[in-house]
């Protein structure tokens, strides 16, 4: 096959391996084919490739930001969208699920809010990225590797300081394989719970994992007390007691990080992912169009226009664009939008006349509550939107045509309406 890989270089030597043609593309220095600019089609991104390749499949690998190459929800090529970080971006992964033909999720425990999505998926944990040997040199005791920073994970920060404050740890940030080889424990502390990078990196390395006792699919793939040890969340008393216990039994703790590690070997590298993702790559099929995807699509590019509004506000004002386009074609399908899928329209139909200066999102607005007049949001606007061009009577008219409250209560929802959906 020939795969495109977006995002991330994960996957591409394994693939070549297995004899199928791979190109990395993204915005991103470190891949093969570097996009340049903010915004972009997947149509140019195809007509750009170099050498006039042609995938077959496509791959995007999740970079913890929203969806930057539009038209990925009419492309006709099969495409697998990888969400690694679920925990996080769930709310907005299992609606672009409806986009794909395929979801990998990271994260097992929350498979359960792509449950509404036509979309297949599967649960693909995370792995140890690349070949670390293990060390009989061991210079610290219980060590942790990572990011500290108050403002971004202020649970994080207070647990390693009632920790340090119980026993001796060495907290420190940098290349996790030149410290885990030659640390005993590593102690692992998620953000929400999730089955991270450093457990699998850990047990790579040789060290004894001392984790959190989570979900997520940790004990699917490991044994507590066989191939890890954990320990109660958010209880630096019941980590620091596990410290204790494990360093004062040298022979168990070694034998447990032994373990872990031959684990990983057998199951849990980069060529095992690979490998799973060939399997459903091979067999992946163009699905049926989901009629929603144009609603998923449009709430993606309206978060986009969101957050790069204080970069740049043209750009901002360009996805608003991409949002209202968006916007026009997910009315041509007879569904009823949900009620979040309603505030995303509303939004972005708001910010666009906001940041363009014209009121095309306003007229789309009323072309929705024309074809959903069972929709409680879209005729809210509707009276919002009479208002607004002084037609008061109308407005009064309309209001008590569809509602059961007076007018002035249906003017005054109206306005708490818009200004909680323009607040999220």
């Amino acid at each position: 096959m020939n795969i495109l890989i977006l995002n991330q270089t994960w996957f591409a030597d394994e693939l070549r391996a297995m004899g199928h043609a791979v190109i990395t593309c993204g915005t991103s220095h470190h891949l093969e084919h570097r996009l340049h600019g903010a915004l972009h089609h997947i149509d140019g991104v195809l007509a750009s490739l170099p050498g006039g390749f042609k995938p077959d499949r496509i791959v995007w690998l999740d970079n913890s930001a929203p969806v930057t190459i539009m038209g990925l929800e009419d492309c006709d090529i099969p495409i697998i969208f990888y969400s690694v970080d679920t925990h996080h971006h769930y709310d907005l992964h299992s609606h672009l699920s409806e986009c794909f033909d395929h979801v990998l999720i990271a994260q097992k425990d929350f498979s359960e809010h792509f449950e509404k999505s036509q979309t297949p998926r599967s649960w693909m944990p995370l792995w140890a990225p690349e070949y670390v040997e293990k060390s009989s040199e061991k210079r610290y005791g219980a060590t942790f590797v990572g990011t500290m920073n108050r403002r971004l994970n202020p649970a994080r920060v207070d647990f390693f300081e009632a920790l340090g404050a119980i026993i001796p740890i060495h907290v420190t940030q940098g290349a996790y394989s030149t410290i885990f080889p030659h640390a005993e424990i590593i102690v692992n502390q998620t953000v929400k719970g999730d089955l991270n990078f450093r457990v699998f990196e850990t047990m790579m390395c040789g060290a004894l994992l001392l984790t959190e006792r989570t979900g997520n699919g940790l004990f699917d793939i490991f044994e507590d007390g066989k191939h890890l040890v954990t320990y109660t969340p958010r209880d630096p008393q019941d980590a620091a007691d596990k410290v204790t216990q494990m360093l004062g039994n040298t022979p168990i703790m070694r034998s447990i990080a032994e373990a872990g590690r031959a684990e990983i070997l057998a199951k849990h590298t980069m060529s095992h992912r690979a490998r799973d993702l060939e399997a459903i790559l091979t067999s992946l099929k163009k699905r049926p169009s989901s009629p929603r995807r144009h609603y998923a699509a449009l709430m993606n590019a309206s978060l986009l226009s969101v957050l790069s509004e204080t970069v740049s506000t043209a750009l901002s004002a360009e996805l608003s664009i991409v949002s209202l386009n968006l916007g026009k074609q997910a009315l041509r399908s007879p569904i009823m939008p949900t009620t979040v899928e309603s505030q995303h329209v509303i939004k972005a139909c708001l910010r666009h006349d906001r940041l363009t200066n014209t009121s095309l999102g306003a007229q789309l607005l009323e072309d929705f509550a024309h074809a959903f007049p069972d929709n409680y949001l879209f005729s809210l606007l509707k009276v919002r939107a009479l208002l607004n061009r002084g037609k008061r009577l109308e407005a009064e008219k309309f209001a008590q045509s569809v509602f059961t409250h007076t007018p002035e209560q249906v003017f005054s929802t109206a306005e708490e309406a818009v200004s909680m959906i323009m607040a999220e």
